[in-house]
């Protein structure tokens, strides 16, 4: 199941999404790019140009997607750096300040909530 909704961050939504379905999925490409969490790890989604294909596993993916040209600024990252990739978080930020974002977004009582 999917949902989303505006979020505070301006150019932005957020997003969960619980596959209902066993086996890999397929996200397909929008240009944007994300800050995902899954599994208590947060991981940057650089924009895509072709489908993405998921692991099996039904468990919650949380995210923020930032519409296109938006997430380098507040990421600190060249989106051509992130091309078709999905990268750890604390690879792109200070481990400290990864660690911090991290902690708040696993304490929250929703993930996609402790994103914004």
């Amino acid at each position: 199941m999917y949902a989303e909704r505006v979020s505070r961050l301006t150019g932005a939504v957020v997003w969960t999404s619980t596959p209902t379905e066993p086996g890999p999925g397929r996200v397909l490409p929008d240009g944007c790019m994300d800050l995902l969490w899954h599994d208590g790890r947060l991981l940057v989604a650089g924009p895509d140009t072709r489908a993405y294909v998921t692991g099996g596993g039904q468990s919650l993916w949380a995210g923020v997607r930032f519409h296109p040209g938006t997430a380098p600024a507040l990421l600190g990252v060249p989106a051509a750096e992130l091309r078709d990739r999905r990268v750890e978080l604390a690879d792109l930020w200070p481990a400290a300040r990864a660690r911090r974002l991290t902690a708040r977004v696993n304490a929250a009582p929703d993930p996609a909530s402790g994103l914004e």
